[in-house]
């Protein structure tokens, strides 16, 4: 039987503050700074992610990216130090201090309630710069 999507969207976690330590970053509904974005189902299949850069500084050259279902992003289900993970930061077109990695997924995530730190409607994007700062913008664009 082919699949059928019901519902397509995506979560928004925005100035996300990254540096050369990784960190997790709530993405959810955010209406306030993405006006179209949705909390998670609890079952669904995420499509990509995307990482918008601005005030790149200290030369990052790489962004490793996975997505966790904790706050502490100690539960990954996407990979995390394996091939797919890190992407080489593309320059913006018009702003030398703005950049973009976009990562294909194509998992299904299922919201596991046993999982500490874990919230509803919510993934957490861990991000680490290999080099200086930024702060992020982050999509998780995702099909249920």
């Amino acid at each position: 039987m082919p699949i059928t999507w019901k519902k397509l969207g995506y979560s928004y976690a925005n100035n996300a503050s990254i540096t050369d330590s990784a960190s997790a970053h709530a993405v959810t509904a955010d209406t306030s700074n993405s006006g179209r974005s949705f909390a998670l189902p609890r079952d669904v299949n995420i499509q990509s992610v995307e990482v918008f850069m601005t005030s790149l500084s200290g030369s990052p050259t790489t962004l490793n990216m996975y997505l966790a279902r904790d706050s502490a992003g100690d539960v990954a289900f996407t990979p995390g130090g394996t091939t797919g993970a890190t992407q080489t930061i593309k320059a913006a077109m018009t702003t030398a201090s703005a950049g973009h990695c976009v990562y294909a997924v194509d998992s299904d995530f299922h919201f596991d309630e046993n999982v500490a730190n874990a919230a509803v409607g919510t993934v957490y994007a861990v991000l680490e710069l290999d080099a200086g700062t930024a702060t992020a913008d982050v999509r998780v664009n995702w099909r249920a």
